[in-house]
């Protein structure tokens, strides 16, 4: 069976919407194609891809065998999940985006607080609130749209999602973001996911 750390940290680097709750400006959305890798609070290595409202995702855990794939479509809101593990590797996870996971596509409104630089690019820090949970959360995010950074402010204290290592700008392949064939999808309720994918936001 699919281990729930695994797909928990999937969903949560992949798909927080953070909306506005804060009045103020539209945060930039990806308007090039990119690849980027980045570390995780979970001591994982990810990497992203990014094309025309797609997301690729893949993730290694230390400790955990096997690599985790998302496949995101944006205009959808929904997620595919697949696991290189023996008895899984021929299936994906269809499920809804869950609404309390941090996105590397904020979206939405926020409110500008500051500047920095990340994996060598200069970004503007970016404050919005997490529409459902109400939590607070910091995105360092370049002038086309390109999430750096993204930390969630829980119960006062600083906590990392994610931040990239490195980035480079490029034409991906759309091939990448398909599933390979022979794949057969699950689709999973939302209801089902909140068991199966606890938050890591404490």
């Amino acid at each position: 069976m699919m281990g729930r750390n695994g797909l928990a940290i999937v969903a949560l680097i992949v798909a927080i919407p953070v909306c506005g709750a804060f009045a103020g400006e539209p945060v930039p959305r990806p308007a090039v194609d990119y690849n980027l890798t980045a570390r995780t609070a979970e001591r994982a290595r990810l990497s992203l891809a990014h094309s025309h409202g797609w997301m690729r995702v893949e993730l290694e855990q230390l400790g955990v065998p096997g690599t985790f794939t998302g496949l995101i479509d944006f205009t959808r809101n929904r997620m595919l999940v697949m696991a290189s593990l023996p008895g899984l590797d021929r299936m994906a996870i269809d499920m809804a985006m869950p609404a309390d996971f941090a996105v590397v596509d904020m979206g939405g409104q926020g409110t500008r607080t500051g500047v920095d630089i990340v994996a060598g690019q200069p970004c503007d820090v970016w404050r919005a609130q997490e529409k459902r949970s109400g939590t607070l959360i910091d995105s360092c995010v370049t002038e086309d749209g390109i999430t750096l950074r993204a930390v969630a402010d829980v119960n006062g204290k600083k906590t990392l999602i994610f931040e990239a290592e490195t980035l480079e700008r490029r034409t991906q392949d759309p091939a990448i973001f398909k599933l390979p064939k022979g794949v057969k999808v699950t689709r999973v309720p939302g209801g089902l996911m909140d068991s199966l994918v606890p938050s890591l936001l404490p």
